[in-house]
């Protein structure tokens, strides 16, 4: 059958001769492959381009007149292949850059939300913490502000260890209550 031409072959191919079809893919598909792979570098989506090719012309071939050779419709078809290829890839790419950017702007409002809501909640524990009696207020924020050991905390407002205990729990019982 290599001797027939494509006009012959395209003839059979319209019969849905599939070995017309077969010895046409086999005749086209090194040429128009390497032809893919100089615009497209990844080998698997130049098979997929070229398949698509063979695919295209075996589903118009009814549609399709061939006067001389089908290498005209073929590299022309293939062209085209590339094109919504390219089309197709660049979509992706911009898809990909979109997500990218829609997750970054939601981590930095998630961030600039959650330092916002941590600003509101150290004004409130403050204005909480000045309503407590002196001692516990003392006591509290020697512990939590400055880092103050227990027996520290004794030391400088002349305390035992336990009321210090005491008022550090009485303050923290105090803030759990007003934020329930």
């Amino acid at each position: 059958m290599e001797q027939l031409d494509d006009t012959v072959l395209f003839v059979g191919i319209q019969a849905n001769d599939r070995h017309a079809f077969s010895e046409l893919v086999n005749r086209y598909s090194a040429i128009l492959f390497r032809f893919i792979q100089r615009r497209v570098s990844c080998v698997e989506d130049c098979e997929d381009i070229l398949q698509e090719v063979f695919v295209a012309l075996w589903n118009n071939r009814h549609k399709i007149s061939i006067e001389y050779s089908l290498y005209p419709y073929l590299f022309k078809t293939a062209k085209y292949k590339i094109i919504d290829w390219t089309i197709h890839e660049q979509r992706k790419v911009a898809r990909a850059e979109n997500l990218t950017q829609t997750f970054q702007t939601q981590v930095l409002t998630t961030t600039s939300e959650e330092e916002l809501l941590a600003k509101e909640l150290a004004v409130l524990i403050e204005q909480e913490v000045d309503k407590m009696p002196s001692t516990m207020r003392s006591a509290f924020s020697l512990s939590r502000k400055e880092s103050m050991s227990i027996k520290d905390i004794a030391t400088e407002l002349a305390l035992s260890e336990q009321t210090v205990k005491n008022n550090i729990s009485l303050a923290l019982g105090w803030l759990k209550l007003r934020f329930k």
